[in-house]
Formats: structure tokens, C-alpha cells, sequence
């Protein structure tokens, strides 16, 4: 009689990849997972911050976040061969900060399965992706951007925060 097996270990190929993918997502976000030999599935959340002078400010630029988002999204199926799934997005409405600043938050969560053989293309994306909202939160949207957004495939600022953020 054959002994009753628990469920197969991940191999320590995936058990890095899933270090790898966990340091990408502590730039701006956090990651869930769970293994299923012999892949890896990831549960990304990806936060994008945009410091605002005011919360009427931060409503007009709510369009320019959410179509930052949408571009964001493609990216990230396109840099994947459509293996990361469709994004889900969240763009809130304006919040203010215990300090008195204000800003508008953008979550988006997408998922996906990593083999060992298939990462480095889901790597590239997603680094990419959370890389775009690092920079998002240090440079903000210019006032350029704020109203060309929707006609740019990257809604990014060149120079300079909209706001100081401290």
C-alpha cells in the first residue's frame, strides 16, 4: 500500500522566484502567492500616489490617473504575452495626509502564473510597471502632463512634482 503524499514542494527554483518577485512589489505595492507545482501564483497590488495642492486639483487629475492606470495595464498584459491577467483598477477620490497634503491613490491588482521557464517576461512587466508608479510618487504629474494625459501612451512627468512632497 502506497504512502498517502502531502502536496508537492515547490522547488527552490521557485522559491527564489518568488524572492525576486516579492522585492519588485515592495516598491510600491505588496504581493500574495501561493504554490502550485510547478508553477507559482502571484496576487499583485500596485499602489500609484500623486501629491495634489488641493482636493479640486486632485479631482481634475483623476482622469489623467485613471488613463495612467489604463496604460499601465496594457503594458503590463502586453510585456507578459497576455500572461499576467486583465488589471483591476481603483482610482480614489482626493485624501488628505495627517500632515495636510493632499493626493489622489491609484490600486491596481493583476495576478499571475510563473513557471520556471516563463518569469522572465513576467519579471520585465512587472518591474517595469511598479518602477512607472515609484516614479509617479516621487515626480508626480506636471501640469503638461495633467492636460495631455489622454493623448500620451505614458502620462509621466520629465520634471518636476505638481507639489513639494517632503
Amino acid at each position: 500500500m502506497a504512502k498517502p503524499q502531502g502536496p508537492a514542494q515547490p522547488s527552490p527554483k521557485l522559491q527564489a522566484l518568488l524572492k525576486d518577485f516579492q522585492q519588485i512589489a515592495s516598491m510600491s505595492g505588496y504581493l500574495n502567492h501561493s504554490f502550485d507545482p510547478p508553477q507559482l501564483r502571484l496576487f499583485f497590488t500596485l499602489y500609484g500616489r500623486v501629491m495634489v495642492a488641493s482636493p479640486e486639483q486632485g479631482l481634475a487629475l483623476m482622469p489623467q490617473l485613471q488613463a495612467w492606470c489604463e496604460a499601465l495595464a496594457t503594458r503590463l498584459r502586453e510585456g507578459s504575452s497576455a500572461t499576467i491577467m486583465a488589471p483591476q483598477i481603483q482610482v480614489s477620490a482626493p485624501q488628505t495626509m495627517p500632515d495636510g497634503r493632499d493626493y489622489l491613490v491609484a490600486t491596481i491588482t493583476f495576478n499571475t502564473k510563473v513557471t520556471e521557464t516563463s518569469y522572465l517576461r513576467i519579471r520585465t512587466a512587472i518591474l517595469a510597471a511598479y518602477q512607472d508608479a515609484v516614479k509617479m510618487r516621487e515626480v508626480g504629474f506636471s501640469e503638461e502632463d495633467a492636460s495631455s494625459a489622454s493623448a500620451s501612451e505614458s502620462p509621466l512627468p520629465e520634471e518636476g512634482p505638481t507639489s513639494p512632497q517632503g
